[in-house]
């Protein structure tokens, strides 16, 4: 028995296959509903000869009972659609797993013909030969790398390094799956419509974005290239100044987002290359800056030349230190972060110097003469003193109220940059003196100069000797371990001319000076004869 589509479909249209993201869907067309309507026939072969026996004589007894052929042929079409409603539903319900997937199909079934994925022709191939071919597909794309150009230089960046894989694996089974679920009349029409029309599979890939930016980082960061602040020296009298060079840094997000666009819509699986994009990155000091430092604002020397060897080492090693810094405007310099620490390894000996008070051994003994000498330079140039502290007791190098004593970790003399331009420091001994001098731009009036005095506002005697006993040295013996220091209170001002004529004394600091005694070690062990003479005296006294 031959039956036609028209007949059976009614108003129904037939189905063209669209897919998107993996999965398929049915979209009804009024061409391919004519089209269907107009020719396209099934020839149904009954497994059974008894079958079209049994319908032939249900047709004869009709026709006897007055129900014409159109009669049937309308009911029966009728019915068969609610037939294949109700079998395509009962089918999709019989089929579906939890995942809402439909049930695996055997590695030897067919892919139906007119299906690819991503431009891959899968038709008429096995399951098993179809996953090969898609795996392969999948290994060459992860297999796959996105290179970055930066500056010249090239970082590659493997895609399975960021977890690049398969977002949905399961395509091979959704495709298997045309065809094979419903009745006949609608397995005919997907594999028709696939075959006629094409269903075309994309497999999209994901991959851990957060992995990825961290990679770009990573991988690209040994490119940056720091600017590069100019720099001055003073050499023979001389200026001699190095230019800024701008730097160079990926934005790693910028170049982030231009991998993940890469790999968005419209990709096609391949490797990749494109332009990091970077940012320059300016020097914080430039050359024009430094070309503003041409004058002399400030200096002070003091003299060393009786001092020990280790003592001399130390205040030209803390004058190296500091030699040929620029303090930019708004800075602030910190005596100690340039000297210390007070150690071998960075220069320093042992030699005397001040601790409770006393004159002891220490190592860096000296470095006070260099941060006193450096005060009075700061004064003279009229920068600003930010923290400076006076000595326990006096010192000979400067007057009084005029030294600047340092402790590591305790006690700095800082002082800040407050002009509006950057100044250099010029620090070295000579001829058994030290010399630091502060260049500049000068703003000030040449019609104006200034002068500092010390004011001594007290003097405190010291106290009496302080004797310590030595008995392995004979009475009489003695020796000044500490000469006395007399104690001062003293004030420290500076004093503004212009063209000559005093203007102006401004009080500086009020310092405050320890009095200090003598310090004597005398000796206390008796001379032998005496001893025995003792000892005779004792005999004589017990036999009387």
């Amino acid at each position: 028995m031959r039956r036609t589509l028209k007949g059976i479909l009614g108003l129904a249209v037939a189905m063209s296959l669209t897919v998107a993201g993996g999965r398929y869907a049915l979209a009804e067309t009024e061409a391919q509903t004519e089209k269907a309507a107009g020719g396209i026939v099934i020839e149904t072969r009954a497994a059974d000869k008894s079958n079209e026996t049994e319908k032939a004589a249900e047709t004869e007894k009709d026709t006897e009972s007055g129900i014409t052929a159109d009669d049937t042929k309308e009911t029966e079409s009728v019915e068969a659609g609610k037939t294949a409603e109700s079998d395509e539903n009962a089918d999709a319900v019989k089929n579906k797993d939890g995942h809402g997937h439909s049930e695996a199909v055997s590695e030897d079934h067919e892919v139906p013909e007119g299906v690819t994925v991503n431009g891959m022709e899968l038709g008429g191939m096995t399951v098993k030969a179809a996953e090969e071919k898609l795996q392969q597909y999948v290994d060459e794309v992860c297999g796959g790398a996105v290179t970055l150009s930066v500056d010249g230089n090239e970082v590659t960046i493997a895609y399975k390094d960021f977890d690049m894989h398969v977002a949905d694996s399961t395509v091979i089974q959704d495709i298997c799956q045309i065809g094979v679920n419903g009745n006949l009349i609608k397995r005919y029409k997907e594999l028709s419509d696939v075959k006629n029309n094409k269903a075309e599979y994309t497999l999209n890939f994901e991959y851990d974005h957060d992995k990825l930016k961290e990679l770009v980082d990573e991988d690209t960061a040994e490119y940056n290239k720091d600017a590069q602040n100019a720099s001055l020296v003073r050499h023979s009298g001389e200026f001699i100044i190095t230019d800024d060079m701008t730097g160079m840094k990926v934005d790693v997000d910028a170049t982030t987002k231009a991998v993940e666009e890469a790999l968005g819509d419209g990709w096609d699986g391949s490797s990749q290359k494109l332009d990091a994009s970077v940012e320059e990155v300016k020097a914080d000091h430039t050359s024009d800056e430094l070309k503003q430092v041409t004058d002399l604002l400030g200096g002070y020397s003091t003299d060393y030349s009786s001092s020990s060897d280790n003592r001399i080492a130390n205040i030209a090693n803390g004058a190296s230190l500091i030699d040929e810094t620029v303090v930019y405007p708004g800075d602030t310099f910190s005596f100690l972060n340039h000297v210390t620490p007070f150690t071998a390894s960075n220069g320093y000996y042992e030699a005397t110097g001040y601790s409770a008070g006393r004159v002891v051994p220490s190592i860096g003994g000296g470095i006070c003469q260099v941060s006193s000498t450096m005060y009075n330079a700061v004064l003279r140039a009229e920068l600003e003193v930010v923290e400076r502290s006076n000595h326990g007791l006096t010192v000979g190098y400067v007057p009084l109220g005029a030294d600047a004593t340092v402790a590591e970790g305790s006690v700095d003399f800082r002082f800040r940059n407050n002009l509006d331009a950057p100044i250099y420091i010029e620090a070295y001994t000579y001829g058994g003196e030290i010399y630091i001098n502060i260049y500049g731009h000068e703003t000030r009036s040449s019609s104006r100069s200034i002068e500092f005095y010390s004011v001594t506002d007290k003097t405190i005697e010291p106290g009496e000797d302080v004797i310590t006993k030595d008995d392995t040295q004979p009475e009489g013996w003695q020796e000044v371990t500490q000469s006395a220091h007399d104690g001062y209170v003293a004030s420290f001002y500076k004093k503004i001319y212009v063209d000559g004529s005093l203007q102006d004394t401004v009080w500086i600091n009020t310092s405050y000076y320890s009095a200090s005694p003598r310090y004597i070690t005398v000796g206390t062990k008796k001379d032998s004869s005496d001893s025995k003479k003792d000892d005779s005296n004792d005999k004589k006294s017990e036999e009387n």
